[in-house]
């Protein structure tokens, strides 16, 4: 089990994050503002780390922050797609957020103040923070920006409502974090439950989303990994993987509606997840490109919609690629 914890400062995480280790012995792992000129490639080590655990593990931050504090502070992430291609990783993971929050901006503000009495803050004023991290949980019709993920996902109502977050607050839970934690604990096992079983294998690189929710199974060629061990289908943060998601990100596409695979492995090799995943969920199909579009044929399947590949469309610019998924795509 992986329980990524977020929110802004002074709203219980550390005390929440000791009691959850100690209670299932597991280990823990807190993410600071490193590497701030790669911190994709660092949240990228981070998760893979989590993945490869034989045990639970808490991970104190992790994309979220990277998404608020930037927006906060910094005029935005310089990958501000960064949080879809996390959430495929995430879902196929089933990773639980538990989103520490305050009630209110003001809670935030005066609980930040009293601990810059206590320590050194990065930042004087928490206000913004709280309000965006408010906002990503509820959701907020009146947010002005729709450029980055997390804006999406606030203008479509925030998180609450996703299988995989839960909320913290110290005025609800802080007296009685053990019931708190085996609400975490049976949402884990529920998503695991729920999962393509296979997916929960570190060593089955060639799949990624959750099947509970999922509508489409996208369907590419083969990776092209630039790093070691970087063999996740429709991740890495270029080339045609990111031209895609951010085709996606202009139709409102939700990343829970979709899997993720290749026609092919790393190595050549057939991927015959995509069989089975057909198999267990009636999933509508849509490939990318000619490729992958015989592979599903010859697997017996049937294919719901052949886009062109996006590297045909980056490079060519003949096609385009929105009009293609609106027509395939829909709520």
């Amino acid at each position: 089990m992986i329980f990524v914890l977020d929110g802004p400062d002074g709203v219980g995480k550390t005390t929440l994050a000791k009691r959850i280790t100690e209670r299932l012995g597991c280990k823990y792992l807190h993410l600071g503002y490193r590497w701030k000129d790669k911190i994709n490639l660092y949240h990228d080590a981070a998760i893979r780390r989590c993945a490869k655990q034989q045990e639970s593990i808490v991970l104190d931050r992790w994309w979220p922050s990277e998404a608020v504090y930037a927006k906060a502070y910094r005029g935005g992430s310089p990958w501000p797609m960064y949080g879809r291609m996390a959430e495929r990783v995430a879902k196929r993971l089933c990773v639980v957020y538990v989103y520490c929050l305050p009630d209110n901006v003001q809670e935030a503000v005066s609980r930040h103040d009293e601990l810059k009495q206590e320590r050194e803050e990065m930042y004087d004023d928490i206000s913004t923070v709280a309000r965006l991290y408010l906002d990503l949980w509820h959701g907020n019709r009146n947010h002005l920006d729709q450029g980055s993920y997390i804006d999406q996902l606030i203008l479509n109502g925030g998180v609450k409502d996703q299988l995989n977050c839960v909320r913290y607050s110290i005025s609800q839970w802080g007296h009685v974090l053990d019931l708190f934690i085996d609400r975490l604990i049976e949402t884990a096992l529920d998503l695991i439950e729920m999962q393509y079983q296979p997916a929960l294998n570190y060593s089955e690189w060639n799949v990624l989303g959750h099947l509970a929710q999922a509508k489409y199974l996208f369907v590419g060629d083969r990776v092209n990994p630039k790093y070691r061990e970087m063999f996740w289908p429709f991740y890495e943060y270029g080339n045609s993987s990111l031209f895609l998601t951010e085709t996606l990100h202009k139709i409102n596409y939700k990343e829970e509606w979709g899997m993720w695979c290749n026609a092919f492995n790393h190595d050549g090799s057939l991927n015959l997840n995509v069989r089975q995943i057909a198999m267990q969920k009636p999933l509508k199909i849509i490939t990318l490109g000619r490729v992958a579009t015989e592979m599903v044929l010859g697997q017996g399947l049937d294919v719901y919609k052949e886009a062109p590949h996006p590297s045909y469309v980056k490079r060519f610019n003949k096609i385009d690629l929105v009009e293609v998924f609106k027509h395939a795509i829909c709520d």
